[in-house]
């Protein structure tokens, strides 16, 4: 029972927030085709698109760590891009912003960045201990933030006036920073922008942001659309010619169930003419086609070693600059570390105030937790996540015969137990520091790590072994999502409930509002009860209830996340003091929880 959980644990984790592109042999009946978060391909799909080499992918897999620069028009209002601003949002994007197009798009007008200094932000990435930089060039709102010739609506047409990729790029060349342009195939301002015709297209049933031809119709496109691609091919190249070196090209526009397709921007043409142009140039998986690597948002990936992944995750509560909550150092090490421990990457967003320069309080924070980076840079880059996957403890990664253990939890009694490990530990020590006690006795592993000696962020342990490490170990344990950093803590638990017939429902009041994330259920199996049937809502008053997008499954625990909808993802964190388990009409029998655990972060 142990290993059925642990597996339906890691599927649900990765199908919450991100696209994961992945190879299936029959997709119509694959599991994974029910979550909109995966793209399925065919082999032969696969194997017709176009790729990077493996050996133009390894400085990616070793540099783990980016900076994802957020800035454009809303930091005006110190609002999230685009979505924060842009009353219109057009299909297949719902929804609307505060700010009518006439108001928002005025603001170039006032846009001076007094502050900004590309080379300082820069520098910003170095202190931090980054070893990439990816920065916009155009949002959903369309602004362009360089000189382009295929529209006024542009940085250098404001009293700026200087074009901000250019010199964001030539500072990272002069650095030696690897540097890469996110580009987005969304254009809410655009005139001929139309990928969703209505008049011509349908929803696809119980996908309400997936859009389908009508019968009769060869596509979805607007009129106009294909005026729009022949821009869109135009100012890729620009973007591909005019910068030198570009290291990566970040789409986004995921395919999200069949949101968006690749006819909507003629992907593989695209994408053959970026690599034409920038040879040896990676590409994410954002535009409907596989990519080279996997692009999870606002949460960290789960263990992947196939194919390079990259989780993008905002430093406060919005991509670009809001005076939200700032992750402290300690929350950001951790992410860092469950990413590549995950042998992923981890690239932070964050972005400029409108006079151009960073908040101090987040230039703060970045440059605290550098100083853990750079100390402990030989245990973090270069490596590759394993032999361990992240577990409650922490994570670990090898390179050699040198395996770095992360740990980011106190210890029971002070001691790590450890199995599978196949070679001999001829030392453990502290990372640059003393050795400490271990034994090693029928492929377990035991180190004892005193509180004392703990690091306040996370303590690295280096074990020298008698050989390479070139695998990894699979342990049959329970493993919940909510042990990823992006859920927070736990904040409640309650004993055992019994729900039936006359006592359909059970309210937990946690006493004050909360971020909450999810809620963890553990059910006791009964005779001829069948898998259990309920539904999860939340509430701030105990009286106007939301419900979650969540199908029970078969296993006797079960995670819950509880989301939110923002900027285009799905994040964990959905502001409640009371949360709801009602027993479904459908479900024979009594139900019976033995716990249930709540899981989220303190509003303060």
């Amino acid at each position: 029972m142990k290993l059925i959980v642990s597996i339906l644990a890691v599927f649900t984790s990765l199908s919450l927030h991100g696209q994961w592109s992945v190879i299936s042999d029959e997709p119509a009946n694959d599991p994974r085709g029910k979550s909109v978060l995966y793209q399925i391909f065919t082999q032969e799909e696969w194997d017709s698109s176009n790729f990077a080499n493996q050996s133009d992918l390894q400085w990616f897999r070793d540099i783990k760590y980016g900076m994802f620069i957020h800035f454009g028009l809303s930091a005006y209002k110190e609002k999230d891009l685009s979505w924060g601003i842009c009353e219109t949002r057009k299909l297949p994007d719902q929804g609307s912003g505060p700010y009518p197009t006439e108001e928002w798009s005025s603001w170039k007008d006032d846009m001076a960045l007094p502050e900004f200094d590309a080379k300082r932000v820069v520098q910003h990435a170095i202190d931090a201990g980054m070893r990439y930089i990816i920065v916009i060039a155009k949002h959903h709102d369309g602004f362009h933030m360089w000189d382009t010739a295929y529209s006024d609506f542009k940085i250098t047409n404001t009293p700026f006036g200087r074009d901000f990729v250019k010199e964001i790029a030539d500072a990272c060349r002069e650095a030696g920073m690897k540097f890469g342009i996110y580009y987005s195939q969304r254009d809410w301002y655009h005139p001929d922008y139309m990928p969703v015709n209505p008049a011509k297209s349908e929803r696809v049933p119980g996908r309400s942001l997936s859009w389908r031809p009508k019968p009769g119709e060869s596509d979805t496109l607007g009129e106009s659309h294909q005026k729009y691609i022949d821009y869109q091919f135009n100012v890729c190249r620009e973007l591909a010619t005019k910068y030198g070196k570009l290291d990566v090209f970040w789409f986004d526009a995921l395919y999200w169930g069949g949101m968006f397709s690749a006819d909507m921007w003629e992907s593989e043409r695209l994408t053959r003419m970026i690599r034409e142009l920038q040879p040896g140039i990676i590409i994410n998986n954002r535009a409907s086609i596989p990519g080279d690597f996997d692009t999870p948002e606002q949460k960290v990936g789960s263990f992947q070693n196939h194919r390079p992944w990259e989780s993008c995750i905002s430093l406060c509560k919005t991509w670009a600059y809001s005076d939200t909550r700032i992750r402290p150092p300690k929350e950001v090490i951790r992410l860092l570390i469950n990413s590549f421990c995950g042998d992923g990457n981890l690239l932070l967003s964050w972005g400029q105030q409108w006079n151009g320069a960073f908040h101090p309080d987040q230039i703060k924070t970045l440059r605290d937790s550098g100083v853990w980076v750079k100390r402990n840079s030989e245990a973090i880059f270069g490596t590759r996540g394993g032999p361990w996957k992240p577990s409650n403890w922490g994570g670990s990664a090898y390179r050699g015969n040198k395996v770095y253990l992360h740990l980011t939890a106190p210890l029971p009694y002070d001691e790590l137990t450890l199995k599978g490990l196949r070679e001999r530990v001829l030392k453990a020590r502290l990372h640059k520091g003393d050795s400490i006690k271990f034994s090693q006795t029928d492929g377990e592993l035991k180190l004892l790590v005193p509180e004392a000696v703990l690091d306040p962020y996370a303590t690295v342990i280096e074990l020298t072994l008698d050989g390479s490490v070139d695998y990894v170990i699979d342990e049959e344990v329970s493993v919940s999502m909510f042990n990823k950093p992006a859920y927070g803590e736990q904040i409640h638990e309650s004993g055992k409930l019994r729900l039936n017939k006359k006592e359909t429902e059970q309210i937990i009041d946690l006493g004050r509002p909360y971020s909450v994330s999810g809620l963890q259920l553990n059910f006791i199996a009964l005779p001829d009860s069948g898998p259990p049937a309920y539904s999860i809502q939340t509430s701030n008053d105990g009286k106007n209830w939301e419900a979650t997008d969540y199908q029970p499954g078969r296993q006797l625990s079960q995670d819950v996340p509880i989301l939110r909808y923002e900027a285009g993802a799905f994040i964990p964190g959905r502001t409640a003091r009371y949360l709801k388990i009602q027993r479904l009409p459908n479900h024979p029998g009594a139900l019976r929880i033995l716990d249930s655990k709540v899981f989220g972060f303190d509003l303060n």
